[in-house]
């Protein structure tokens, strides 16, 4: 219950700073979907019209509970509870909330708790940055959808690890592999509600 709380109060303290913006146009009330996890860690935000061919957005999640791994495969015998707030800024050529393709810059932070089967502990904080290029398509309803690959870049800003004694090799290899600097590529989709 905590944790719709908090998504509630951030989903609503964004949406209230609406009039900063009202007047470069509309509000687009974005999910980033996460398909990989289960559909279990959903990253909803809110992206403003700042420029005619530009946006400024928000979109994150606070601890949301997962199998989630910083980067490649998951681990089913590690938990995480994963959150993550990232401000992307959007440039269309086409127009902002217009069909057309796109580049957009992210920067962000980023913290993962992980937890193994046997007790083994992993914290880690990055900022993240990202790069990626996309499409977008927009219908006169409001409905949108954006398509994207790029290039992320997350950088270990501060981690500590409590590895039990008698932990399994691949499960001290995944928890070191997750809690290092890394750049990874990848894909994805948002959907959206412009009003």
């Amino acid at each position: 219950m905590a944790i719709i709380n908090k998504k509630w109060i951030l989903f609503c303290s964004l949406l209230s700073q609406s009039g900063l913006c009202l007047s470069a146009g509309s509000i687009n009330v974005v999910l980033l979907p996460d398909p990989v996890n289960s559909f279990k860690c959903h990253q909803p935000g809110v992206e403003f019209k700042i420029t005619q061919y530009s946006t400024l957005g928000v979109l994150g999640i606070l601890d949301c509970k997962s199998h989630r791994s910083t980067y490649g495969d998951t681990n089913d015998d590690v938990t995480n509870t994963f959150g993550r707030i990232l401000i992307p800024w959007r440039y269309s050529k086409g127009g902002a909330f217009k069909d057309g393709s796109f580049m957009q810059v992210v920067v962000g932070m980023e913290k993962s708790k992980f937890k193994s089967e046997l007790g083994s502990k992993a914290d880690v904080m990055f900022a993240d940055f990202g790069f990626h290029y996309g499409y977008q398509w927009f219908w006169a309803n409001g409905f949108n959808v954006s398509a994207m690959v790029g290039v992320a870049y997350l950088v270990e800003s501060n981690s500590k690890k409590d590895i039990v004694q008698n932990e399994n090799s691949d499960i001290v290899d995944f928890l070191d592999r997750n809690t290092k600097t890394n750049i990874h590529g990848g894909a994805g989709f948002i959907i959206g509600w412009t009003f």
